[in-house]
């Protein structure tokens, strides 16, 4: 089981904080258990909630302890009250592009679609260095109505969108598999 918390050396000042924190939980009540919530980039069901911290189950399965100071630092997005959910999209990009020209070119083709949200606002990262690119992870946020839609057919289309504009991308194993399939 991993654990969220906060980086201090102060283990006297961490305790107070999460006890602050779990008197804020018990107090506003920004969940239930049962919620499905976002927390500093972790997304799961709330399975518990204590005085210290509290536990999400992520969507692969796995149990993640937080402590409750992260709740008063760290950012919550309460995905259940909200009815949002956010993508991953992935993508790799050659070495030698202008990487800030394809995060705003990303940006820019993400404002565009009227389906994904302008808050939680989008981000973008890397996730794996390759030989010849850099693997980005793209995290827009939608309405869970259009969740399926838009994971099945955002990412090509993104994908397309960057080639169009003049951005090399490297072709995965399994992009020339699947055009050999259909060749």
């Amino acid at each position: 089981m991993r654990t969220i918390s906060n980086k201090m050396k102060a283990p006297f000042l961490t305790s107070i904080l999460n006890l602050s924190g779990g008197i804020f939980l018990k107090t506003v009540k920004p969940f239930k258990t049962g919620d499905f919530i976002e927390i500093d980039g972790e997304i799961g069901s709330v399975t518990s909630s204590n005085w210290i911290n509290s536990e999400i189950k992520t969507i692969d399965g796995e149990k993640v302890l937080v402590d409750n100071s992260q709740f008063l630092l760290g950012t919550l997005n309460n995905l259940s009250d909200k009815n949002i959910i956010r993508l991953e999209l992935k993508l790799n990009v050659c070495y030698s592009e202008n990487m800030a020209l394809v995060k705003e070119t990303i940006y820019a083709f993400l404002k565009e679609q009227t389906s994904i949200l302008k808050s939680p606002k989008s981000r973008i990262e890397v996730i794996k260095l390759h030989e010849n690119s850099v693997e980005l992870k793209v995290t827009p946020w939608c309405l869970l109505d259009h969740f399926l839609e838009l994971d099945y057919k955002l990412e090509t289309a993104l994908h397309k969108y960057l080639i169009e504009k003049g951005f090399k991308m490297p072709i995965s194993k399994e992009a020339f598999i699947e055009v050999r399939e259909t060749a």
